[in-house]
């Protein structure tokens, strides 16, 4: 569990981090160096879903880790990962992503995390966001040091 007691904000219990794969986790189609290896610290502390509409085919070729895939939709991808926060619980969740489709998963979490990677970000996710960083890395570090999350959010 990943916990925070945000001034003026509220507290956060978190158990689940849901996260885009293309575009966030990923670049065309292959994981980004490095995030297999954020996953297996973060899944000390949350159960890690990597939740994707598999644009690049290719998310079944990627190593096993500490985490879960769940394939969505190409055609309802959007709504499909709003529901996916909704069965594990939006007060208990945090969702990372980048793309329209992700617009939903992050207004519906408790925690939302727009990337602005390489692919850059839909300007509808950017509204839903709680926090806005610049790769999944810094996300990522969010997870495992929850004061930055406090500092970023406190009024």
């Amino acid at each position: 569990m990943v916990t925070a007691s945000i001034p003026g904000w509220g507290e956060l219990e978190l158990d689940y981090l849901l996260v885009d794969f293309n575009g966030t986790t990923a670049f065309d189609g292959q994981l980004k160096k490095g995030v297999k290896e954020l996953f297996d610290e973060v899944s000390k502390h949350l159960k890690v879903i990597v939740v994707s509409a598999d644009t690049y085919d290719s998310i079944d070729k990627e190593p096993a880790g500490n985490f879960t895939v769940v394939k969505v939709g190409k055609l309802s991808s959007g709504i499909d990962k709003g529901e996916l926060v909704r069965q594990y619980g939006p007060e208990r969740v945090v969702a990372i992503g980048n793309g329209a489709n992700d617009a939903m998963m992050l207004r519906e979490a408790a925690l939302g995390i727009a990337i602005i990677g390489e692919e850059g970000a839909a300007a509808s996710l950017l509204k839903e966001a709680d926090i806005v960083v610049t790769d999944i890395a810094h996300a990522l570090g969010l997870m495992l040091q929850p004061a930055r999350i406090v500092a970023t959010l406190r009024e």
